[in-house]
């Protein structure tokens, strides 16, 4: 299954660029999307809480480096879903096509740079 980090729980709504504390994740199973309120607090948990429903690949724009080592532990792969704005179904369009880049550890670094220079707080 496939888990994507979005703004609301509103049909195709835009994905965000939050990871740990975006609000919502779509799941998609390969034939619908679901959204759910994502209620756990900071990347790790979050990427438990995805791992228990079986997702295996993640579509990111930002994460930290706390819960890239925990996906990196298990296994699930991370494709990247850009810096510009998309929308959920423009987002499994591309990724039914093959159209999103799958994240080396050299990629996934230079986006965590990004995240935790973007943001104030301690990882």
């Amino acid at each position: 299954m496939l888990a994507v980090a979005v703004k609301t729980d509103k049909e195709n709504t835009a994905v965000s660029p939050l990871f740990g504390k975006a609000k919502f994740f779509a799941f998609y199973d390969g034939h619908g999307v679901s959204i759910e309120k994502n209620e756990h607090k900071g990347g790790v948990s979050v990427v438990n809480w995805l791992a228990a429903k079986g997702v295996d690949t993640l579509i990111i724009k930002e994460m930290g480096s706390s819960p890239y080592g925990e996906v990196k532990k298990r296994g699930i792969k991370l494709l990247y879903a850009g810096d510009e704005r998309i929308e959920i179904n423009a987002l499994i369009t591309k990724y039914e096509i093959g159209d999103l880049e799958t994240l080396s550890a050299e990629k996934v670094q230079q986006i965590i740079a990004k995240h935790e220079k973007g943001h104030t707080h301690k990882h």
